[in-house]
């Protein structure tokens, strides 16, 4: 794999990181707490329904263009079945919402919502194509394709936010708990950034010229994918059930700490995962090509070992600080966001070891093994977060009890992943991954002995600090040769910005199909 690949895709989870950060400021600051957990509901009760736009052929066609297939033919049968599942999702969503308010006659306490979710169909519309261009770049492997347009979004959002919300053009008036009006500007900037979005995949990538696609060619991504259709819809219910229970049961400024909490941890793990993104395509590849496969797995457990903890660590101890940066009010909900810091570890960490399922066509065993992470999440959000339901008296936890849920569920698909990986292939993983875990754990402890009463803290002496912390725990990998110079040089070969600049060019100029 070409250095520059994975270099292009930390550059955009990077670039997505800080502009994303500084989008979460203005929404929190000029928002509020609430505005941003009416909105995050809002679009968390669209997003449970998303699996009917996946169903598991993202994946499938990952794997059927890592694996060489007609390129065109396979593009012409997954854009024909992500219209039609457009659609249906789409309209699903309406029908949800007639069901809850017309039918079950349930209302959530603030009708700002309803009204979010209307102008967020562009956004919903969107996703199901983003996700499609995004697989087929992911089976090409060509990153900077990938890359392109998610940087575009993270300008148009932030361009967005800053108008509608910063400069306040519509003139709503501010409160002590800020302007919960300006739900409605969040999901319209959303709108536009994933229409734009949308439109720069189809601008970088046009991967196909249109034709009917043949029935079997869809059969065949059916009967790949239909194993993963329970884990589309574990998957979708799991990662936003909790956000509308949690506004259900205490309102949207717990909803809004929740939400906080949890779109930092899908910053950092999108940042941390620029390591996992191409681990399907290469094994893949590596088991179809008889290649060191089990040495490829190893390679993949121990870098993203090296990647995420460190970061995973310094964030669970500046926790508090973080949030202050955003709003002081966030202070409260630092405990949480430290328990899903650690359940984002055990999350990331498991995927290379459920993905070699995919990466063999077992997607059976995949189903059966996220599911346990996936389902366990839903149980134990219902029976931790909410006071009651249906008479019920429950745990009655909220954002903890969220935070709570994640972890143990984290904890449960690593641990079944692992156990069902080393019946099937001998992994090649060194005591090296261990000791840098361990490095970062009890270098995190210095700095936590030292720190761990700061609740606020200047945003330059965190930079410092992170940069200290860094420095340390590379000093202690070569020291103690869990990572080599030569390995280190390498990984600084990759953010070499004249390599970097003509992969570009050289990917860009070549046609993808």
């Amino acid at each position: 794999m070409e250095t520059a690949k994975p270099a292009w895709i930390l550059l955009q989870n990077g670039f997505g990181l800080i502009v994303g950060f500084l989008t979460m400021l203005l929404i929190l600051r000029d928002a509020g707490v609430s505005s941003w957990g009416i909105f995050s509901t809002a679009l968390s009760f669209g997003l449970v329904f998303s699996f009917v736009s996946d169903l598991g052929i993202n994946t499938a066609h990952t794997r059927m263009i890592a694996l060489g297939k007609y390129r065109n033919e396979y593009n012409n049968a997954l854009i024909f079945m992500k219209v039609i599942l457009t659609i249906i999702y789409v309209g699903i969503i309406l029908l949800a919402v007639f069901v809850w308010t017309t039918v079950l006659h349930q209302h959530f306490q603030s009708p700002l919502i309803y009204i979010s979710i209307l102008f967020l169909i562009p956004y919903f519309v969107g996703l199901p194509y983003i996700q499609a261009n995004r697989a087929f770049f992911t089976g090409t492997q060509e990153a900077f394709k990938m890359s392109l347009p998610p940087i575009i979004e993270s300008v148009a959002r932030f361009a967005s936010i800053v108008i509608f919300l910063h400069f306040n053009i519509f003139h709503f008036p501010s409160s002590r708990s800020g302007i919960p009006e300006m739900a409605i500007l969040i999901a319209v900037s959303y709108s536009i950034s994933y229409t734009v979005y949308a439109v720069a995949s189809f601008v970088v990538g046009m991967p196909w010229n249109f034709k009917w696609p043949r029935l079997e060619t869809i059969r065949t991504y059916l009967k790949y994918s239909y194993p993963l259709i329970g884990v589309s819809i574990a998957t979708a219910i799991s990662t936003n059930v909790p956000q509308v229970l949690v506004y259900i049961a205490f309102g949207s400024f717990q909803s809004g700490g929740f939400a906080t909490d949890y779109r930092l941890i899908l910053m950092m793990t999108g940042f941390t995962m620029s390591v996992t993104v191409l681990i399907l395509p290469s094994l893949t590849s590596q088991f179809a090509s008889n290649g060191d496969y089990g040495k490829t797995m190893g390679l993949s457990i121990k870098y993203l070992t090296l990647f995420v903890t460190p970061l995973t660590v310094f964030a669970t101890i500046f926790a508090a600080p973080i949030l202050n940066l955003w709003n002081s009010a966030l202070i409260a909900f630092a405990f949480p966001l430290q328990v899903m810091l650690i359940g984002s570890w055990f999350w990331t960490m498991a995927i290379p070891f459920w993905t070699h399922f995919n990466a063999v066509a077992k997607t059976k065993i995949t189903a059966l093994l996220t599911n346990v992470g996936y389902v366990l999440w839903i149980v134990l959000s219902i029976v931790l977060i909410p006071r009651t339901l249906a008479d019920v008296h429950l745990g009655g936890l909220g954002v903890v009890g969220g935070a709570y849920s994640y972890l143990i569920s984290g904890i449960a698909l690593l641990l079944t992943s692992i156990i069902a990986l080393l019946f099937e292939v001998k992994i090649k993983v060194t005591y090296q991954s261990a000791r840098s875990a361990v490095m970062a754990i009890l270098l995190g402890g210095l700095f936590y002995y030292f720190f761990h009463g700061y609740n606020r803290m200047s945003i330059f002496i965190m930079i410092g600090l992170f940069l200290a912390y860094g420095l340390i725990y590379l000093g202690l990998l070569l020291a103690s040769k869990a990572i080599t110079k030569e390995e280190l040089v390498d990984i600084s070969n990759m953010m070499n910005p004249g390599k970097l600049g003509q992969y570009a060019m050289d990917e860009f100029r070549k046609k993808s199909d």
